[in-house]
């Protein structure tokens, strides 16, 4: 007897594919709901996937879309290798001139409102065209889109399992474009405690866990200085009660020099923090271009080959990736 939502899927599938695509095979998102960000959205669902597969949520960075995103990041790749769909929202010029997120803006990142508010309709609508399992989500992106992919753990915690924020900001860490430039500089330094007061505010009677943190950024990164690495590994290791300074372990990943791990692990032993500091990476996502299962991505002007394939190291860490 044939499953009711194996079905389902497949006729949405099938539905998916008579539609047109961008490049990488991207569907475009139409109809999510009233979209008070004003957002474009695609999504790559790939072959043979099963009934309640995952949803990771990936964002781009300023002067991106979700093509560029996708080819860069290999996104789409681990999709096909370990079953799960990719959401890639995309700004429009007319939000903001570069294409950024605006994640400096109040009303783009506060729950249900702005930008923030339609990624969740975006997710929402996938969620129901495709049968998604929606208690296995992940967002991730990476500069602009990092400090967006903070926003969406931090406004919406019961969506996500995990996530993770590459060269991005800390939640709330400006409140306008000047103060935004400013944190991008390092400046914007608080108090552990403000910093998870600034996350909590958008919850107050939130009780459930947060979810679990990967951050990767450059040591040398001239666009969003190192401490905004710091400041919100800082956020979220107080929204788990955890010391910053005290990790459970520091290494160095299979050898690469380049790559230190700094891990945090709450009461029961479980990781729930991450942090991965990246040597001679520049403002760019990590990227080890090659056939490997653990290799994979392109390079360009916001990649750079680093031997060390973020993506994948990303969907580990969400537990889709072996």
């Amino acid at each position: 007897m044939t499953h009711l939502p194996t079905i389902c899927l497949c006729l949405a599938i099938t539905m998916a594919a008579c539609q047109p695509a961008i490049d990488g095979g991207l569907i475009e998102v139409k109809d999510f709901g009233d979209n008070p960000g004003n957002l474009n959205g695609y999504y790559y669902v790939p072959e043979g996937l099963p009934a309640g597969a995952p949803l990771v949520v990936v964002l781009h960075g300023c002067s991106q879309d979700a093509a560029e995103m996708a080819r860069l990041s290999g996104w789409n790749e681990l999709a096909a290798d370990h079953g799960f769909v990719v959401l890639y929202p995309q700004q429009k010029r007319t939000n903001n001139l570069n294409k950024c997120y605006n994640w400096f803006v109040p009303e783009d990142i506060s729950k249900g409102s702005g930008e923030a508010r339609s990624i969740r309709q975006m997710m929402s609508y996938v969620y129901k065209e495709l049968l998604v399992d929606s208690t296995k989500v992940y967002v991730t992106g990476m500069s602009a889109g990092g400090a967006m992919a903070a926003v969406m753990l931090a406004t919406y915690p019961e969506d996500f399992r995990a996530g993770a924020v590459m060269s991005g900001i800390p939640y709330a860490a400006a409140a306008d474009l000047a103060t935004g430039f400013q944190a991008m500089r390092g400046e914007a330094v608080l108090s552990a405690e403000e910093w998870e007061a600034r996350v909590r505010r958008q919850n107050e009677s939130y009780t459930g866990p947060y979810p679990a943190l990967a951050i990767f950024h450059g040591v040398d990164d001239p666009i969003v200085s190192i401490i905004n690495a710091h400041e919100l590994t800082e956020q979220w290791a107080a929204l788990y009660g955890l010391d910053p300074e005290a990790p459970a372990e520091v290494e160095i990943i299979e050898g690469n020099e380049r790559v230190k791990r700094i891990t945090y692990q709450d009461s029961t032993g479980a990781t729930v923090l991450l942090r991965y500091d990246l040597d001679s990476l520049g403002h760019a996502i990590a990227v080890d271009p090659g056939e490997e299962a653990t290799q994979g991505g392109a390079e360009g002007q916001y990649a750079r080959d680093v031997d060390f394939f973020s993506s994948y190291w990303a969907a580990r860490f969400f537990g889709l990736a072996e």
